[in-house]
C-alpha cells in the first residue's frame, strides 16, 4: 500500500507516495501524485462581539477591517511590488453559520492548485467532502470536514493569483 508523506520545502506542499503498512484501515489514500495545499488563503474566526473586535484589531494592530468584517492582505515583495496573491482575514459574528456544519469557532482557507482534482482524491480517500462547489470571480471554493468536525475551506484562486 502507498501512503502520502508531506515533504517540506520553501514551496507548496507536495505529497509523495511511499510504501507503508496500513496505518488507518478506515481510510485509504489516493495513489495520485499531485500538489494539494499550496498555502494559506485565509483565517476566519467568530467573536462574541465582532464589531468591538474589529475596532480592537484596527486600533491596536492596524488591520484595515472592511464593512464585510474582514481584510484582504495583498502579497508584495521586499520592494512593495504586488506578487499576485491575497490572504483573507475575517472576524464573523458568533451566531454566523458560515462555518456550518462545523461547531468550531474558526475556519482555515487553504490555497490549492486544482480544486476539482483534490476534492475527487479526498472523496476517493473516504474524506467527508461537502457536495457544494462555489465558482465565483474570487475563484473556486470547496469544503471538507476534518476528523474532528472542523470545516476546512479549499480555494483555487483565479489565474494569476
Amino acid at each position: 500500500m502507498l501512503i502520502f508523506v508531506q515533504e517540506f520545502s520553501a514551496g507548496p506542499v507536495d505529497l509523495v507516495a511511499r510504501p507503508q503498512g496500513n496505518r488507518h484501515p478506515k481510510h485509504h489514500t489516493s495513489e495520485v501524485h499531485m500538489k494539494r495545499v499550496t498555502g494559506i488563503g485565509g483565517i476566519f474566526f467568530k467573536a462574541k462581539d465582532a464589531p468591538s473586535l474589529h475596532a480592537w484589531y484596527k486600533r491596536h494592530l492596524g488591520i484595515d477591517v472592511q464593512a464585510w468584517g474582514g481584510a484582504a492582505f495583498k502579497w508584495v515583495d521586499a520592494d512593495g511590488e504586488p506578487t499576485g496573491g491575497t490572504t483573507a482575514w475575517l472576524v464573523a459574528p458568533e451566531k454566523s453559520k458560515q462555518f456550518a456544519p462545523s461547531e468550531a469557532s474558526f475556519m482555515v482557507n487553504y490555497r490549492v492548485e486544482d480544486l476539482h482534482a483534490l476534492l475527487a482524491a479526498l472523496k476517493a480517500e473516504g474524506c467527508n467532502v461537502l457536495d457544494e462547489i462555489n465558482d465565483s470571480e474570487y475563484g473556486k471554493f470547496g469544503w471538507v470536514i476534518d476528523p474532528e468536525g472542523n470545516k476546512v475551506e479549499l480555494w483555487q484562486p483565479p489565474a494569476g493569483q
